[in-house]
């Protein structure tokens, strides 16, 4: 058993914000077909996503290549910063930072190194970036945290986490003139675009034994994940850069949607069944079940494979509705939900199921 104490935990959006039905009403109507835009607006579970863009500033010009109206790194090191005063800790205090993220900054280095420099971290602080893990990351760093604690480092450690796909999307459907269902590479990646939300996230996290300040506690002996090993599931979703009939580069995206949810919903089934044999009592105590925020039949194929309540699961669609799909930030977010609104009290477990492209991890949390 190793213990490890959520001292801290956040997430922060950009300030743009757009309803699904501005975005495909307004924002991109002329692109996009009706049976596209009665999607978006009914079949998505999502009311409101965030973006590092102002979309209403965008040029016609189809050639320009967008960067971010907002820069990552500075969301990074403003939540960061906070996380540190509100915790009451000096940047020295941390002795290990873990980035969670798939579209960074700069291709290279890692955003690690940004951060140690402006945060004013330790010269001798242990960095890690977990790149490109998608959205069943998070589960990886609080194992890792762990390990950090049991072979005697010093120092707490420092989670900091974005999904900041946007920009990929964005210059991708950008380059299309009409979007329809027929066109399924087409309509996917505007999909992918309108359901996403840019956001960082952050958590503080310290071993056992520092109890009277924790959050919420994890017992990582309840992390269970799967993998994939099929030999061509690899091929079930990629972003890659490619080059375009003008010898440009540009995001290339490839995803097979049926196949992935068939998938990670079967292994998000079997990590249930072992929380349950393992952990059986604590698993028939689980008052809210959190599922990553991947869009109403995502959501829905998972809870029924998996058997759980929906009523228990309820927290899920209301978080997805009201800020998208926050990918590899979800878990972080819905654990601070059902602790900020009431939904677990002291004493209460909660669960978490999380998936996406890697695979599918779970586990449970005890509010403190």
């Amino acid at each position: 058993m190793a213990l490890i104490n959520i001292e801290y935990l956040d997430v922060n959006f950009p300030k743009y914000s757009y309803t699904l039905k501005e975005i495909v009403d307004d924002i991109f109507k002329q692109k996009l077909d009706d049976e596209v835009r009665n999607f978006a607006k009914n079949g998505t579970g999502i009311d409101r996503v965030y973006k590092s863009y102002d979309l209403n500033k965008i040029k016609e010009d189809q050639s320009e290549y967008l960067s971010p109206h907002i820069r990552l790194n500075d969301m990074f090191v403003k939540i960061a910063e906070k996380a540190l005063e509100a915790s009451s800790r000096k940047p020295s205090d941390i002795g290990l930072l873990t980035m969670l993220t798939g579209n960074q900054q700069y291709l290279m280095p890692a955003p690690t190194v940004e951060m140690v420099s402006r945060l004013g971290l330790s010269n001798d602080v242990r960095t890690q970036n977990l790149q490109g893990l998608a959205c069943s990351s998070f589960s990886e760093a609080l194992r890792s945290t762990a390990g950090h604690f049991a072979l005697g480092y010093k120092g707490d450690a420092l989670i900091l986490g974005s999904q900041n796909s946007s920009e990929w999307y964005l210059n991708i459907i950008r380059q299309i003139d009409r979007i329809s269902i027929d066109n399924k590479k087409d309509f996917y990646s505007f999909v992918y675009f309108l359901i996403f939300s840019d956001v960082v996230g952050v958590a503080i996290i310290s071993k056992d034994g520092n109890n009277d300040k924790s959050l919420v506690q994890i017992d990582t002996d309840t992390i269970f994940s799967r993998k994939n090993t099929d030999q061509d599931n690899y091929k079930k979703a990629k972003v890659e850069l490619s080059q375009n009939k003008k010898n440009q580069m540009q995001f290339n995206f490839e995803v097979n949607p049926r196949l992935l949810k068939k998938t990670v919903a079967e292994l998000a089934s079997e990590n249930v069944i072992q929380l349950e044999k393992k952990f059986p009592s604590d698993f028939n105590n689980v008052k809210f079940w959190g599922l990553h925020t991947a869009g109403l039949a995502f959501v829905d194929y998972v809870v029924e494979k998996c058997g759980i309540d929906r009523k228990k699961a309820q927290l899920t669609y209301d978080v997805m509705r009201e800020t998208g799909n926050t990918g590899l930030m979800s878990a972080l977010q819905l654990i601070k939900e059902s602790v900020d609104r009431k939904i677990l009290k002291k004493g209460e477990i909660g669960g978490i199921i999380d998936y996406g492209w890697e695979g599918s991890d779970s586990f449970l949390y005890y509010v403190q």
